[in-house]
C-alpha cells in the first residue's frame, strides 16, 4: 500500500498532541506540572470557553429571529406547501398518462409482433411454395432432357 500523506492542517495538530504527551511524560517523571503545560491547558479551557459562549449567543440569536419572523416563515412555509402540493398533483397526472401510454404502447407491441409473426409466415410458406415449384419444374425439364421424344 502506498503510504498515505496527511494534509498540511492535520500535521501541526498532530505536532502539538505528540508535544503535550512528551510533556506531560516529563512533568509526571520530575513530579512538578511545568508552566508551559497549565499554560497549554488554560489556553484549550479559554478556546473552549469561547466556543461555548459563541454558540449560546448563536443559538440565542437565531432563536430571537425566528421569533420575530414567525409570520414571515408560516406564509412562507404555507407558499412551498401550496407549490409543492400543486406539484404532486401535476406529477401524478403525468404519471397516470405515461401509465395509460404504457399499457397502450406494450398492446400495440404485441399486436405489430403478432402481425409480424403471422406475415412472416405467410413469406416462409410462399417461399417454400415457390422453391417446391421450381424444383418441380427443374425435375420436369431434366427428365424431358432425358427422354426426348421423336416426332411422329
Amino acid at each position: 500500500m502506498p503510504p498515505r500523506h496527511l494534509p498540511s492542517s492535520r500535521l501541526p495538530l498532530i505536532a502539538v498532541i505528540l508535544g503535550t504527551q512528551l510533556l506531560a511524560g516529563g512533568a509526571l517523571a520530575a513530579g512538578q506540572p511545568e508552566p508551559q503545560e497549565n499554560s497549554l491547558n488554560s489556553a484549550v479551557d479559554n478556546f473552549v470557553s469561547y466556543l461555548k459562549s459563541e454558540t449560546n449567543e448563536t443559538m440565542t440569536a437565531a432563536a430571537r429571529i425566528a421569533r420575530e419572523n414567525k409570520d414571515s416563515l408560516a406564509q412562507a412555509k404555507s407558499r412551498i406547501d401550496t407549490q409543492i402540493d400543486a406539484l404532486r398533483g401535476s406529477l401524478s397526472g403525468q404519471k397516470a398518462r405515461l401509465t395509460t401510454l404504457g399499457t397502450e404502447a406494450s398492446a400495440m407491441w404485441e399486436a405489430w409482433r403478432e402481425t409480424a409473426g403471422t406475415s412472416w409466415a405467410k413469406v416462409e410458406h410462399s417461399a417454400r411454395d415457390a422453391l417446391d415449384r421450381i424444383a418441380g419444374w427443374m425435375r420436369n425439364q431434366s427428365l424431358s432432357e432425358q427422354r426426348p421424344e421423336t416426332p411422329v
